[in-house]
């Protein structure tokens, strides 16, 4: 068994600081944990389409749980949705340009990466749970 240990870290000012943040009072909070992977880790760097069927890149059929870790290397806005982004309904998260995710995937629905328009770049590492 290996072991992934992500670390979470927010920071922020108060908004009465000359470089003001968005709470009254100074934020600082850190959240590490340690996860168990059978060191089976899936990468890529993909182009996402508005073409959802042709993006897919959590596949319940071929994965199973799993830590996801996707980053946003274009320019504009993507999508993580379990069908079509067109329809709203589908979308399960928004991740703007230069923005990432880190997440627990259960392994049992698909997900799919798409753009609003043209293609854009995206990558991923999943790490299978043990």
């Amino acid at each position: 068994m290996a072991t992934i240990t992500p670390t979470l870290t927010l920071t922020s000012n108060a908004s009465s600081a000359t470089t003001p943040g968005p709470l009254s009072f100074a934020l600082s909070l850190s959240a590490t944990d340690s996860l168990t992977v059978n060191g089976v880790v899936t990468s890529n760097i993909v182009t996402c389409t508005a073409t959802h069927t042709a993006n897919k890149i959590l596949d319940a059929a071929v994965l199973g749980a799993s830590y996801v870790y996707i980053k946003n290397i274009s320019d504009t806005t993507i999508y993580l949705c379990i069908g079509d982004a067109g329809t709203a309904t589908n979308n399960a998260m928004t991740i703007a340009a230069g923005e990432f995710a880190f997440f627990p995937w259960a392994g049992t629905i698909d997900y799919y990466l798409e753009s609003a328009s043209g293609s854009k770049k995206a990558e991923y590492f999943i790490f299978a749970q043990s």
